[in-house]
C-alpha cells in the first residue's frame, strides 16, 4: 500500500488530543473523541490491506496478517505492562496493586474493555488509580482484527465476481446496525436498567458505559473508514478536495471543543469527529491543505503516536499518585516531556526492529523465536499480575504494624459502617430530645456514626432515612431534572424521592440534615429546590453537610507513608472538587445551615488522614473508618452547627 504522511498527521491530531484531554479534562474537554479517529484510520487501513491482498493473490494469509499485527502491538505494550508493574509495585498500595493485577492480565489478553466497563464509567474520578485503563481501546481494537479479516474473506469468496458491490453495502449495513444498536439502548435505557437489575440490588447495567465500551457499539467507526476503500476518489480538483478537507477538520475540532464527559457517547455524537476523519482520508494528498498534516512535525508526532498513547496515561497516573496533589501548569509540562522522550526512545528501540523484521509464510522459521517469546512474556505478566491479585497487592511490602490497615477490601467496614443508618431508621421517640432526621446516603451513614460518637449524642433522638440507588436525598425534582441527573435510572429515583417526601419524620423532626455525596455541580439547583421545599413543608430546621472527599485515598496515604513514625502530622488538600462543590452549597439562598465535618480534621495547611495513633480517618477518599469517627465525633460535639439546633429545641420546651 502506499503510504500516506497525512494520515500519520491525523494520528498526530488525535493523540495529541487524547493526551491534552488526560493531562486535564478542561484544557480540551472533548479530547477523548481521538480515540474514534484512531478507529476509523483503523478501519481504513486493515480493510485496505485485506481487500489489496485479496485481489493480488485472490487469498489471503491470516498467518501473516496476525504476525504483522503482533509486531506491530506487543512489542511497545509489554514494554508499558513491564514498566506499569515495576511503578505499582513501587508506589501502589495493595488494594490499588490487586486490581492493577487484574486489569493487566485482562489487557494482555485482549479483553480489558469488558473488565473496565463492569468497574465503572470511563470517566470516573477512581480512574486515576488505573494505569491500564487506556487500554480499552487497543483490546477494542484487537477484537476488531480478530473479526474483519475473516468477514471480508468470507464475504469475498461467496460473492468474488460482485465483491466490488457486496463488501461496501455489507460494511455499509454494519455500520448502521452499529449506529442502531447505539439509538436502540439509549432510547430504551430506563427499561433495560431495570431489566437487569433485582428489587434488592444497584443496576450492574450501565447503558453509557455499554456503548463506550464494546466492539459492537464501535463497529460503524471502523466501517466509516473501511468505505473509504471503495469510495471513488473525489474530482481532480483542488478546491473539492480542500472543501472535503476543511469540512473534516471542522468536524472534529467542533467536538474536541464541544464535547465533554456529559456528551452521550459515541452514538450520532461520534459521527462528527468520525465523519471528520473520515472526508480528511477521502480527500487525499494531492492539494495544498494537506500540509497540515503531511509536515515534518505532524508526521513525525504521528510515527510515534502508537508509543505516545501506550505511555502517557501511565505516567500521568502514577504522577498523580505519588504527588498526590493539585498538578500545575509545570507538572504538565514535565508529564508530556517525559511521555514524549519515551515514546521517541520506543519508537526507536522497540517499535522499528520489531515491526521491520520480515514477515511471511516462507519465513516462518524467523518468527518461531519472536512468536515462543512474545507468548513467554504473556504468559510471564500474567503469571505475575495474577499473582499481585491473589495475594491481595503484596502486603509483604510493609512494616506489619500497618499491614492490618492496608490489608483492605471495599466491604471489611461494611457492618460498622452502615450499623447507626440501619440502627436508626425509626420513629422518634417522644422523650422531649431533639429530633434530627438525616436523610441521604453513604454520607448520611458516615454522619450518623460521628453523631452516635459523639459526646452529647444523648441529647439527641437520631433517625435516619437510606436513600437508595445513587439517588441522593432530595424533594421529587421536575422531570428534566429527572433526565438530566439520573437518565436511566430515573424511575427509580422518583420513587425514592416521593418514598422520602411521604415520610412523616419530615413533619415531626425538629431539624433535617441533607448529608449525600453531592459531587457535580448539577446538583445544586436540586438542593436548593429541596432546602425550599422543605421550609414551606415543615418547622424543621434543614441543615446541609458539605463534601470531605480528598486528593488521595486513605490506603495509598498510608502506603506513601507507612515508614514514617509522624505520618499523623503530614497534610494534604481536600480534593479541589470537594472545595467547589462545598463553595457553591454554601452559596445557596434559603433557610437552612450549612456545615462541614472537615472542620474537625482539616485546616488551611491541609487535612490530617491518621489519627494521633496512626489510624486512618478516611480509608478511601471520602468514608471514615471506626477509628475517624469516633475522632472526628468527639470534635463534632460541640461544633456550632449541632450546639444549636440542640438549643433551638430546648428553648421549646416548656
Amino acid at each position: 500500500m502506499n503510504y500516506r504522511a497525512d494520515i500519520d498527521g491525523l494520528r498526530a491530531l488525535a493523540v495529541v488530543s487524547v493526551l491534552v484531554f488526560h493531562l486535564n479534562e478542561r484544557f480540551l474537554s472533548g479530547g477523548f473523541v481521538g480515540v474514534d479517529i484512531f478507529f476509523v484510520i483503523s478501519g481504513y487501513l486493515i480493510t485496505k490491506l485485506i481487500y489489496s491482498e485479496l485481489l493480488s493473490a485472490q487469498s489471503f494469509s491470516f498467518k501473516r496478517f496476525y504476525l504483522r499485527r503482533l509486531r506491530r502491538l506487543f512489542p511497545a505494550m509489554a514494554f508499558t505492562f513491564v514498566f506499569c508493574l515495576i511503578l505499582s509495585y513501587l508506589l501502589f498500595s495493595p488494594q490499588h496493586l490487586a486490581n492493577f493485577g487484574q486489569s493487566l492480565v485482562s489487557a494482555t489478553l485482549s479483553f480489558s474493555n469488558f473488565f473496565f466497563w463492569s468497574e465503572s464509567s470511563y470517566f470516573d474520578q477512581e480512574n486515576y488509580f488505573k494505569p491500564l485503563l487506556h487500554t480499552w481501546s487497543l483490546s477494542v481494537e484487537e477484537q476488531f482484527y480478530f473479526i474483519w479479516p475473516s468477514l471480508i474473506c468470507l464475504l469475498y469468496f461467496c460473492f468474488r465476481r460482485k465483491s466490488q458491490l457486496i463488501l461496501p453495502i455489507a460494511i455499509t449495513s454494519f455500520g448502521l446496525l452499529s449506529l442502531y444498536l447505539n439509538y436502540y439502548f439509549l432510547l430504551n435505557e430506563e427499561t433495560l436498567v431495570n431489566t437487569f437489575v433485582n428489587k434488592e440490588a444497584e443496576p450492574f447495567l450501565d447503558v453509557r458505559s455499554t456503548i463506550f465500551y464494546l466492539l459492537p457499539f464501535r463497529v460503524f467507526e471502523f466501517a466509516l473508514g473501511a468505505i473509504i476503500v471503495w469510495t471513488p476518489s473525489p474530482k481532480d480538483s483542488y478546491n473539492v478536495r480542500e472543501a472535503l478537507f476543511l469540512v473534516g477538520l471542522t468536524l472534529i475540532i467542533y467536538a474536541l471543543i464541544n464535547f465533554n464527559d456529559q456528551t452521550i457517547f459515541p452514538s450520532f455524537n461520534a459521527l462528527l469527529p468520525c465523519v471528520g476523519a473520515t472526508l480528511i482520508m477521502y480527500s487525499g494528498p494531492q492539494h495544498r491543505l494537506v500540509l497540515l498534516f503531511s509536515n515534518r512535525m505532524m508526521v513525525g508526532v504521528g510515527l510515534i503516536s502508537y508509543s505516545l498513547y501506550l505511555i502517557h496515561w501511565p505516567i500521568i497516573v502514577f504522577y498523580r499518585y505519588w504527588k498526590y496533589k493539585p498538578i500545575s501548569n509545570l507538572d504538565y509540562l514535565v508529564i508530556t516531556s517525559v511521555s514524549v522522550l519515551l515514546a521517541i526512545l520506543m519508537y526507536r528501540y522497540i517499535e522499528q526492529p520489531f515491526r521491520h523484521k520480515k514477515v511471511g509464510i516462507s519465513s516462518g522459521q524467523n518468527n518461531k523465536p519472536y512468536m515462543l517469546g512474545s507468548f513467554f512474556t504473556a504468559f510471564l505478566l500474567c503469571g505475575i499480575a495474577f499473582n499481585a491479585y491473589s495475594s491481595s497487592g503484596w502486603l509483604w511490602r510493609f512494616p506489619a504494624d500497618v499491614i492490618k490497615q492496608l490489608d483492605f477490601k471495599p466491604g471489611d467496614y461494611h457492618d460498622y459502617f452502615w450499623k447507626s443508618m440501619y440502627a436508626y431508621e425509626k420513629d422518634f421517640a417522644k422523650n422531649g430530645k431533639t429530633k434530627v432526621l438525616i436523610v441521604g446516603d453513604s454520607m448520611a451513614a458516615d454522619l450518623s456514626n460521628v453523631i452516635v460518637e459523639g459526646r452529647n449524642f444523648n441529647e439527641l433522638d437520631i433517625a435516619t432515612f437510606l436513600v437508595q440507588h445513587n439517588c441522593r436525598g432530595l424533594l421529587p425534582l421536575t422531570e428534566k431534572l429527572y433526565t438530566h441527573l439520573y437518565a436511566g435510572n430515573k424511575t427509580r429515583c422518583k420513587k425514592e424521592h416521593q418514598r422520602l417526601k411521604e415520610d412523616a419524620r419530615l413533619r415531626e423532626a425538629d431539624a433535617i440534615i441533607l448529608a449525600s455525596y453531592w459531587w457535580e455541580r448539577n446538583y445544586i439547583y436540586a438542593i436548593a429546590s429541596t432546602i425550599e421545599a422543605l421550609n414551606k413543608t415543615t418547622d424543621a430546621k434543614v441543615l446541609l453537610s458539605g463534601l470531605k472527599s480528598q486528593t488521595s485515598n486513605g490506603i495509598h496515604f498510608l502506603t506513601k507513608h507507612a515508614f514514617s513514625a509522624q505520618n499523623h502530622k503530614i497534610r494534604t488538600p481536600p480534593h479541589p472538587n470537594t472545595l467547589a462543590m462545598n463553595r457553591a452549597m454554601q452559596q445557596i439562598k434559603g433557610d437552612f445551615i450549612y456545615f462541614d465535618l472537615m472542620d474537625q480534621f482539616c485546616d488551611p495547611a491541609g487535612c490530617q488522614r491518621v489519627t494521633d495513633d496512626g489510624y486512618l480517618i478516611i480509608f478511601d477518599e471520602s468514608h471514615l473508618s471506626p477509628y475517624g469517627a469516633k475522632f472526628v465525633g468527639s470534635g463534632v460535639s460541640e461544633a456550632p452547627w449541632l450546639r444549636q439546633i440542640v438549643e433551638a429545641n430546648q428553648e421549646k420546651l416548656p
